[in-house]
């Protein structure tokens, strides 16, 4: 008799980007996983995955199968949380954000979740957007929040804010200029997130289209950090504006114009297109219930370092 673990297990085996990862998704080990799709392998009398390559790859029967236990999978979830009351829905389930979200509404989201689903285990990781859509085309993450629209045919996006970034630097560097200039720029270093950051491809593109080149740049996977950077005058960095009405109110940071300004960046909720899972639709309702970038960073105001740095 076939079960809905073994149909599990050869589905996230099938979209996932390797069986390990299928089997931490469904928090088996590999042995377990690879037990249960050989068991039903052996009740079709039909191979589903060809294991002669590097990865295993699904063969003829594995493709005729898959959209056949994708809509029994979702029937079951269907039936499971629409018949359950909602207190007793369990699982997990795996999400990614970056800093910024991290900093502001998670915490929000988190609550609400666990209000509406208390036996519910939710694992947020935090990391740079390009990072994030590979784990969520790869079955890692069941949604993630990421600042700009995915590449990847794959995915679905939704939008959710847009957000607007501007430069900023500390008093002892710019002094009482509040201006970003294309002179300035070839004189201080500007401090970024990595390239896979959405902010980041947002200030490429108007560095690239406004023709300004940039002496010195260091990169940063974390925000905070390069708050700390910036306020201790190694160069000028870029924030969220959130961040720098309160930068501004300590007196740490001072925000700069530029001509033209830079755009808003907008962000998406990305999640696999094959995923129509009730409770994880239900999940992603939730944020966008209580997604609000303008909130304040919730760690400001940053420590200022204790040793300065000359930049």
């Amino acid at each position: 008799m076939t079960t809905l673990k073994q149909l599990e297990a050869f589905y996230w085996a099938a979209t996932s980007a390797s069986f390990l990862i299928a089997a931490q998704r469904l928090h088996v080990s590999q042995s377990s996983l690879s037990k249960r799709i050989s068991e039903l392998e052996g009740q079709f009398g039909r191979q589903l995955f060809d294991r002669s390559g590097h990865k295993a790859t699904l063969t003829e029967a594995g493709v005729i199968l898959l959209p056949l236990a994708r809509r029994l999978l979702n029937t079951a979830d269907e039936l499971h949380t629409t018949m359950a009351d909602d207190s007793r829905a369990s699982g997990h389930c795996r999400f990614g954000v970056g800093e910024h979200t991290s900093l502001t509404w998670l915490p929000d989201f988190v609550a609400l979740a666990r209000k509406t689903y208390p036996n519910l285990i939710l694992e947020p990781s935090v990391d740079i957007g390009s990072a994030l859509e590979q784990h969520v085309d790869h079955g890692v993450f069941d949604f993630a929040v990421i600042a700009g629209l995915s590449s990847c045919s794959a995915i679905a996006t939704k939008p959710l804010a847009d957000v607007r970034f501007h430069w900023a630097g500390a008093p002892s560097l710019v002094g009482k200029q509040k201006k970003l200039t294309a002179a300035m720029l070839r004189e201080v270093a500007i401090i970024t997130m990595p390239v896979g950051a959405g902010a980041t491809r947002m200030a490429d593109l108007w560095l690239t289209e406004n023709n300004f080149e940039v002496a010195r740049r260091l990169t940063c996977n974390s925000l905070a950090a390069i708050a700390g950077l910036v306020i201790a005058g190694v160069g000028i960095g870029l924030f969220p504006e959130s961040w720098l009405r309160e930068g501004q109110g300590h007196q740490a940071l001072v925000r700069m114009t530029s001509d033209p300004p830079l755009p808003p960046l907008r962000y998406y909720l990305h999640w696999r297109r094959d995923d129509t899972r009730p409770l994880v639709a239900r999940l992603r309702g939730m944020v966008e219930q209580v997604a609000d970038f303008s909130k304040p960073n919730a760690l400001w105001p940053p420590v200022k370092p204790a040793v300065k740095v000359r930049g």
